[in-house]
């Protein structure tokens, strides 16, 4: 018995390994670590960039649909704990936004891909078999489906990521040099010029304020 409950216990650990190593967050960080860093004013047009800097809110912003918080970008995900790690919900929204480092101002454009996000999940709620959390179970309700088990609640996991001003953030994608609309004008031959990082089919932009990866 003692051994077929160790075997259990191996088969179940090694499950949730795999299921977070192969999680879309965790496939996000192993790449943006391995991107090298430029700096926004070094960055080549027509190259896919990796920077790093601070975020400050474009024109819009967003609201993030767990907590209510103002941001440029969220994840949320909700998760059935047991009997092993099931994703149930996945979603994520956002808004151009800038990063800022100490050469130049570059726009994260999302356009109609979204992008890949390993956000660090600042905010969690949860329910259990004694006990609900009612935002929680609010948000599952909005989006068809119920928190509750046959028993009681189910055990779920709801995290949620943002992305707010004055943070520092990586952004992996595509470089393009704009003309800038919000310049005051160069010299007689020279257009003040912008970078944009966007994505593109074959290359997805990256976006992480995970500690591990903004250094």
């Amino acid at each position: 018995m003692d051994g077929l409950f160790g075997l259990f216990l191996i088969t179940i650990t090694a499950s949730a390994l795999l299921f977070e190593y192969y999680r879309p967050e965790s496939r996000t960080r192993r790449a943006l670590r391995r991107a090298e860093v430029v700096s926004i004013a070094a960055a080549r047009d027509g190259a896919v960039v990796k920077i790093i800097g601070t975020v400050r809110y474009g024109e819009r912003t967003v609201k993030s649909s767990l907590t209510g918080r103002t941001c440029a970008y969220y994840t949320v995900i909700v998760d059935k704990i047991s009997p092993q790690s099931t994703e149930l919900i996945r979603e994520a929204d956002g808004a151009d936004f800038f990063v800022a480092d100490d050469s130049g101002v570059a726009l994260i454009r999302f356009g109609a891909i979204r992008p890949a996000a390993a956000l660090v999940n600042d905010r969690r709620r949860s329910t259990s078999t004694f006990f609900g959390d009612v935002i929680l179970e609010r948000f599952m309700k909005a989006r068809g489906q119920s928190a509750e088990g046959i028993l009681g609640f189910k055990d779920l996991r709801a995290y949620e990521g943002v992305v707010e001003a004055g943070e520092r953030v990586a952004v992996v994608g595509l470089a393009r040099w704009i003309a800038d609309p919000d310049a005051a004008g160069g010299g007689y031959r020279e257009t003040p010029k912008r970078l944009v990082l966007e994505a593109t089919e074959a290359a997805p932009l990256l976006l992480s304020d995970d500690p591990s990866v903004v250094r």
